[in-house]
């Protein structure tokens, strides 16, 4: 059985097209999850072998323009539909090995309720079938084919390479009760997208009348009106007082700046009428629209964990002072970093397929990285004998294109006090005790001198 999303991802995508902050949210989270490169960096306490560098690195130069342009539709479509899929293809050949990744318009796909296949239909009504990657077994637990143009089950390998169907690697907004699709964030907000929307139309069908506020017309004393029962047949409504006045004000709308004259038929000799016409206030609904504009604005940030200023939103706080750098981090570590790490051990399950064991895929962040914090740390570090040369490389000479020539270098492996060898500071000691003393007594004076400094500065 197909089963339908929960919401309709046709209208979710032509969410993007009405609202502006939606939109900006959305590319703003898939441009920051994908970064712009990436990187296979090796494990941990694991020798590095090339040659698995090499074969994961084929794959991913093989999907084109870039495997990050991937990732980046991939995330669009998980934050505005819900859910996202990359398609894996293979070569059609006997071995079927993993040649690319592809991205696939999410709106476009259709889970089944055995929660392994997937219907992709296409805009002309062709349905193709694939498989989710790694459930391509039986009830049984024994592997099976997947007919690419029927979703029938068949015998493994039974099925020619061009006959069966590919595997998606699937990723999707988790939330309770829509285990197949998920939900985008946006869902919470709707209602207030919904009503911001009205009000632009309201706002629009302003300047429609050629920006004529809205007024009351009062017409008071003794006026002579038409009188005639509308119920009689004869009844002739272009006749009456109410229909007049309301064509001069449609010649004013259609030409604005014109002026209104009005004939008022009075009775008795005294023609004691009064016509009143009073704007209707647009300031305050004008105030009110803005407000109510902004506070959407502000909900549709909310919703999707958003910091404001990354997209050029800086509303200033008490005192003129805002808390930035703490909206900032928690959109880099509570909004970006979860999904950047799902994304990124989403590539890496085909690692375990192309015997890959000692590399992992990890994807570049679009800002550079802010280095400043861990160079103080690790000098810090240095000049106190905890870290080596050796270790200073390994952590920051990627940066600097810095290598090892001979891993077991003494110097390279030594550790350093105040930028003199421990070893040598140790053998001066051991020779002349004293030094040791003056080193100790030296140490405190400076700490002694440094605290009376502060004190009077």
């Amino acid at each position: 059985t197909i089963l339908e999303p929960k919401y309709n991802p046709y209208d979710l995508v032509q969410l993007l097209d009405l609202y502006t902050y939606h939109a900006a949210c959305v590319d703003a989270v898939a441009v920051d999850c994908s970064g712009v490169s990436y990187t296979l960096k090796p494990l941990e306490d694991i020798e590095s072998i090339d040659a698995e560098k090499e074969r994961f690195t084929s794959v991913l130069e093989n999907c084109k323009p870039s495997i990050n342009t991937h990732l980046q539709r991939l995330v669009y479509d998980r934050r505005a539909v819900g859910y996202a899929a990359l398609e894996v293809i293979r070569e059609t050949t006997s071995d079927s090995e993993i040649t690319k990744l592809k991205h696939i318009p999410a709106q476009t796909l259709r889970r089944h309720s055995d929660l392994k296949r997937v219907v992709h239909i296409t805009p002309g009504g062709k349905r193709v079938w694939f498989v989710i990657y790694g459930k391509n077994y039986d009830d049984n637990g024994n592997l099976c084919d997947v007919h690419a143009d029927t979703g029938a089950f068949h015998p493994y390998n039974s099925l020619a390479p061009h006959e069966r169907a590919n595997e998606l690697l699937w990723t999707m907004e988790y939330a309770p009760g829509t285990d197949y699709y998920g939900r985008p964030p946006i869902i919470s907000a709707l209602g207030s997208i919904k009503g911001d929307i009205s009000a632009v139309k309201y706002n629009n069908s302003f300047f429609d009348n050629y920006g004529m506020p809205k007024f009351a017309i009062t017409v008071t004393g003794d006026f002579a009106d038409y009188d005639v029962d509308p119920d009689d047949p004869e009844y002739d409504i272009t006749q009456t007082l109410k229909y007049r006045i309301s064509q001069q004000i449609k010649e004013v709308i259609r030409n604005p700046h014109s002026a209104i004259c009005i004939t008022i038929p009075s009775e008795g000799e005294e023609g004691n009428v009064d016509l009143n016409i009073t704007p209707l206030s647009v300031q305050t609904e004008e105030g009110h629209f803005r407000l109510y504009r902004k506070d959407t604005r502000d909900e549709v940030l909310h919703a999707h964990h958003m910091d404001p200023s990354r997209l050029g939103i800086y509303d200033a706080g008490s005192l003129n002072g805002n808390n930035s750098q703490a909206t900032m981090d928690s959109y880099k570590y509570g909004t970006i970093a979860p999904i950047k790490a799902e994304i990124e051990a989403l590539i890496n399950r085909i690692a375990e397929e192309l015997e890959v064991t000692s590399w992992k895929f990890t994807i570049e962040d679009v800002a550079p990285i802010d280095y400043t914090k861990d160079l103080a740390l690790a000098q810090f570090l240095f000049e106190r004998g905890a870290m080596t040369i050796k270790e200073l490389i390994d952590n920051f000479g990627g940066k600097f294109g810095l290598t090892i020539d001979d891993p077991d270098d003494y110097y390279l492996n030594a550790r350093y006090l105040n930028n003199v060898p421990l070893e040598q500071i140790w053998n001066q000691t051991e020779d002349n005790p004293m030094l040791e003393i003056d080193s100790i007594l030296g140490s405190l004076e400076d700490q002694l001198r440094g605290e009376t400094d502060d004190q009077f500065t």
